[in-house]
């Protein structure tokens, strides 16, 4: 469960104070409104990076634990953007491996790349397994990005645009790919976009605008 609490973004010409947020295992909530308004500022302020151009303050807690203090790292919050960075020198199934975390069975490159290789076939990507990034296509990129996400075990989900790059044939169904997924695995998602036709009927919606205050006299 997420819950995000007195959360604001102030710059000294405008804020939005949110109301609060709180979502269930398998919940996406949808931010949407106009460029500049703070949509990918609140993401990465989730994820833990604290913005420099804006002061954002608020609370943070995933299964009942504060993490707003946190690093990047301890948050265990996953992130998928439209620009799917994976790693060109290696195979999709080195790029899972290598963000599986530390454990005691996964302590060797073979028991690594076995389970990549599982997650793959869990939903039918094991062809892509010895594929190199240059070779495959943006709706593979985009999935491949999801399953690597994925691998890292994260209880959060914040997805950046992530379909903005696709063409039309292919947006509507990877989208229904990646919420299936994110559903399966219970795990709460926070999506931006500008585009209304990515917006699952099933997902809450927030409108930043909505929020938005302007400090200026008129």
């Amino acid at each position: 469960m997420l819950s995000i609490k007195n959360c604001l973004i102030e710059s000294e010409t405008w804020q939005i104070r949110f109301p609060d947020i709180q979502l269930n295992p398998d919940d996406l909530l949808v931010i949407i409104g106009p460029s500049g308004i703070g949509k990918s500022t609140f993401l990465h302020w989730l994820l833990g990076n604290q913005p420099k151009h804006v002061n954002i303050s608020g609370q943070i807690f995933i299964d009942g634990q504060d993490v707003s203090q946190l690093t990047v790292e301890n948050r265990h919050i996953g992130l998928l953007m439209q620009d799917v960075f994976l790693f060109p020198h290696l195979s999709v199934e080195d790029n899972i491996s290598f963000a599986l975390p530390k454990s005691p069975d996964l302590h060797s490159k073979k028991q690594r790349r076995t389970k990549a290789h599982s997650m793959l076939e869990q939903i039918n990507l094991e062809h892509l397994s010895k594929r190199y990034p240059q070779s495959l296509s943006g709706g593979e990129r985009s999935r491949v990005g999801l399953v690597r996400a994925l691998a890292n075990q994260p209880k959060v989900m914040l997805l950046d645009e992530p379909f903005a790059a696709l063409d039309p044939s292919n947006r509507e169904k990877i989208g229904k790919w990646t919420f299936q997924q994110l559903a399966q695995q219970a795990i709460p998602s926070i999506m931006v976009t500008h585009d209304l036709n990515d917006i699952p009927t099933s997902a809450k919606q927030l409108n930043l605008a909505d929020y938005y205050q302007s400090k200026e006299t008129p």
